[in-house]
């Protein structure tokens, strides 16, 4: 079947009249799957400034600075690979829990380092989650929330992620401020990240699943008792049968590699769109804000 080159027009919702209780559904989803951002923007800002008493107790050198440091975004770039094949092969739900769990693990592994190369190994677990998790919530929370309401509710994982670090800065501040220049101070400032992973794991087991993945899997029924959580039951109904056909479509069209970002343009538009995104948040410079600064 030929590949049309522009992507089918959505139709129009229908018009979602939920009850209270419903819309408290969509908004305890979007605030549980989100601490998965606010985890991502923690875990890249913590090591600003436990980093200087880091590596009075390690005995850190300029390259292994760089190291500890650089460690977490070499686990973010193949996270966010491995996180994407995962969620489509295993699910959005237990992605987000597994996540969860290498969150925990790789802040606890940093709070209890006895040496660099434990270190460099904890924050490489931690860039593995934040990659992870990077990929996993978004399309959670976009294939779970309403059309008209779907911007809004994905850019609020932007915003937990930018809450995450000012968090981090903060309560780096504060124990430093309260811990002065005591041995292990570096470790408090770590191991906070546990908490909202604990949340994230504990949150996430009650949360359903995402019901485009669910279609995606011939599994219509459960897919529906979802869309009845978060959708009036009218709209549910019929939002079944459009991602029941959408998800039949993608896996007939299976679109998304190399090959079809060459051949088809919307594809291709979609991926330039992407990579330029990407590109302009580096080079404005903020990673110098955000990373920790190099001693002379």
């Amino acid at each position: 079947m030929d590949v049309k080159d522009d992507a089918t027009p959505a139709p129009t919702p229908v018009a979602d009249r939920a009850p209270a209780a419903v819309s408290r559904r969509l908004r305890l989803i979007t605030v549980i799957a989100t601490f998965g951002g606010l985890l991502f923007g923690y875990d890249t800002g913590v090591i600003n400034g436990a980093l200087p008493y880091m590596t009075d107790d390690l005995g850190l050198t300029p390259v292994t600075e760089g190291m500890v440091t650089s460690s977490l975004l070499l686990g973010a770039a193949l996270g966010a690979v491995a996180g994407g094949r995962m969620s489509d092969a295993r699910g959005r739900r237990r992605t987000i829990l597994a996540l969860a769990v290498l969150f925990f693990v790789g802040a606890l592994g940093c709070t209890l380092a006895p040496t660099t190369a434990v270190m460099v190994v904890a924050r490489f677990v931690l860039g593995l989650a934040v990659g992870g998790a990077s990929v996993t919530v978004p399309v959670y929370l976009a294939e779970i929330s309403p059309a008209e309401r779907r911007g809004a509710l994905v850019t609020r994982n932007e915003l937990m992620i930018v809450s995450g670090q000012l968090l981090a800065f903060t309560s780096n501040a504060i124990i430093a401020q309260v811990g002065g220049e005591s041995g292990g101070v570096w470790r408090w400032m770590l191991v906070i990240a546990t908490l909202p992973a604990v949340v994230l794991w504990f949150g996430m087991l009650v949360m359903p699943e995402s019901p485009r993945w669910l279609a995606s899997r011939t599994r219509f029924g459960e897919a529906l008792d979802v869309l009845k959580q978060v959708r009036s039951r009218a709209r549910a109904e019929a939002e079944l049968s459009e991602v029941s056909a959408l998800a039949v479509r993608d896996e007939r069209e299976k679109l998304g590699g190399w090959r079809d970002m060459r051949a088809v343009p919307w594809v291709r538009r979609l991926m330039f769109v992407g990579f330029g995104i990407a590109i302009v948040q580096q080079i404005t410079g903020v990673n110098t804000i955000i990373e920790p600064p190099w001693r002379e």
